[in-house]
């Protein structure tokens, strides 16, 4: 008999350790995603210093660059879409807070990706403020990208000076967001990678999205600054501004 409960015992012992084989485990890596603000391809952008004109002939400086980024998914060269999990996908991205500028995302499936893909603000699923979002509702409100608890977030903060030619200065404000299902706002954008992103066990890849902001201004709609400076809660240009912003951003 103890012959027998010690053979059983070791096949007991033997069939736990089969089943908590991690052989068929998915293997996971790191990427990091960075973010570089600039003017345009040939021109960086330095806070309150750098001047570009606008295609109605307005110098521009920009003094202050906020947006939200959120909802994350890479796509690999078999089509197979990873999304980060989404309530750890809302992100404050600030010209001004380089540690901003960089996204640390762990727990990505190996492979080879072609396509990163993200929410340009916040999805109406999260509306009013949702509470999965909580551990992001903080890090809003200290960068200054929440209006009120009922009236949510402001999606992009973009502000600075103006000049008109033969004009005087004048300072411009836009801030874009939704308000409720009646002002939707939001856009998501997948940009094709210029090279395959390789993640691999051990390594942490890194991916480089620009944003070229005269687009935000300038792009599938032209804003002059001289007839409206001010863009906040504005049913018609608020919309313009999103349909520009799907166009800001590019993958490296």
């Amino acid at each position: 008999m103890k012959k027998l409960a010690y053979v059983l015992s070791i096949s007991l012992l033997m069939l736990a350790s089969s089943c908590n084989d991690d052989s068929n485990a998915i293997e996971t890596s790191a990427v990091e995603i960075t973010f570089d603000n600039r003017i345009a391809a040939n021109q960086d952008l330095t806070l309150g210093t750098t001047v570009y004109v606008n295609q109605n002939n307005e110098s521009v400086v920009t003094n202050e660059l906020k947006y939200i980024i959120s909802n994350l998914a890479l796509t690999q060269d078999n089509g197979a879409v990873f999304e980060y999990p989404k309530d750890d996908s809302y992100f404050v991205i600030n010209e001004e807070n380089a540690s901003s500028l960089t996204l640390s995302l762990t727990g990505i499936p190996v492979g080879n990706y072609t396509q990163i893909s993200f929410g340009i603000g916040v999805d109406q699923s999260k509306y009013p403020l949702d509470g999965g979002v909580l551990n992001f509702i903080p890090t809003a409100e200290e960068a200054g990208m929440l209006w009120t608890w009922a009236a949510g977030y402001k999606f992009i903060k973009f502000e600075g000076t103006y000049t008109p030619q033969g004009g005087t200065e004048a300072p411009f404000v836009i801030h874009v967001g939704s308000h409720g299902q009646n002002l939707d706002n939001y856009k998501f954008v997948t940009l094709p990678l210029a090279n395959t992103l390789n993640i691999t066990t051990g390594n942490t890849a890194s991916v480089t999205v620009a944003a070229y902001i005269q687009n935000i201004i300038d792009a599938t709609n032209q804003i002059k600054f001289e007839e409206t400076s001010d863009i906040q809660v504005d049913p018609v240009n608020a919309p313009r501004i999103a349909t520009n912003l799907e166009t800001t951003f590019s993958a490296h």
